[in-house]
């Protein structure tokens, strides 16, 4: 049986509303009474997903801006990435050369930016309060960047710059699809499984003593590294292409996490997945 439980959020762990169903908190309390640890995986900020952990009332470490920040149970970092300065500007150049189809987030150390509303954006963090602040991006403090991310309507939106991106800085930055509308960029090297791979090594633990549950593709390294990856049955295609071998389960709206840890761990007293 795997001692650690990594699991994303959005699309995985939440549901629909982006939101812990009571079944998926019970099981989550189970197995931390089993000795099991759970862990967040998240593209996330790390104030938004403190107030998600704060639901559980448990000791957890939680990976976050898709391993730029880790944190342990007591709330500190223990892992720090940020892009550099120069690398920042030259990324919301990149992105306003699409302005009208693509639009720029960024995530600074205790704040969110933007230059143009996304009202949409502000349904995954309607439960924790967590918001953005409109700004001319040239006047934010590009030496505390944890990520950019950008978003569109539709994915083929982003590809010419996902293209851009990968020819102007090459291996100096991370790309990743969270959903196939958000691409998001981080430091190089920064992802999941590297995030991971440190916690397990400070807990003295093999990676594979973890199973991970994911649905995008910023989680490929993730379900790569770990004892058993899980993708979820709502994930995106390009997901599922770049990791066949792995198991499919079934959706996040039906609490699908949850139920394959019911199953998995022979939890009693829970309410069945339909």
């Amino acid at each position: 049986m795997y001692p650690v439980v990594v699991s994303d959020l959005d699309g995985t762990l939440l549901n629909e509303k982006h939101e812990l169903t009571p079944e998926t908190r019970q099981v989550i309390r189970q197995l931390n009474k089993q000795g099991v640890r759970f862990i967040f995986a998240t593209g996330r900020h790390h104030q938004d997903v403190e107030s998600i952990r704060q639901q559980l009332g448990i000791d957890m470490y939680t990976i976050t801006s898709n391993g730029a920040r880790v944190l342990n149970p007591d709330g500190e970092f223990i892992v720090r990435h940020n892009i550099l300065s120069a690398t920042v500007k030259g990324l919301i150049a990149a992105g306003r050369k699409y302005r009208g189809s693509v639009y720029i987030n960024v995530y600074a150390e205790d704040q969110w930016f933007v230059e143009q509303e996304q009202k949409e954006l502000l349904k995954f963090h309607s439960k924790t309060g967590f918001a953005y602040q409109l700004q001319d991006l040239d006047t934010i403090p590009t030496n505390q960047v944890i990520k950019l991310f950008f978003c569109a309507d539709n994915h083929d939106d982003l590809l010419p710059l996902e293209q851009d991106i990968k020819r102007i800085f090459g291996d100096t930055v991370s790309l990743a699809f969270s959903l196939p509308t958000i691409l998001e960029v981080m430091a190089p090297g920064v992802n999941k499984g590297h995030a991971l791979q440190e916690i397990m090594s400070l807990k003295g633990l093999s990676l594979q003593d973890a199973i991970a549950f994911g649905d995008g593709m910023n989680d490929v390294e993730m379900l790569t590294v770990a004892g058993k990856g899980v993708i979820m049955g709502n994930s995106h295609q390009r997901l599922r292409d770049r990791l066949p071998e792995l198991e499919v389960t079934g959706l996040n709206t039906h609490s699908a996490v949850a139920g394959y840890l019911t199953q998995t761990y022979g939890l009693k007293d829970l309410h069945p997945v339909h």
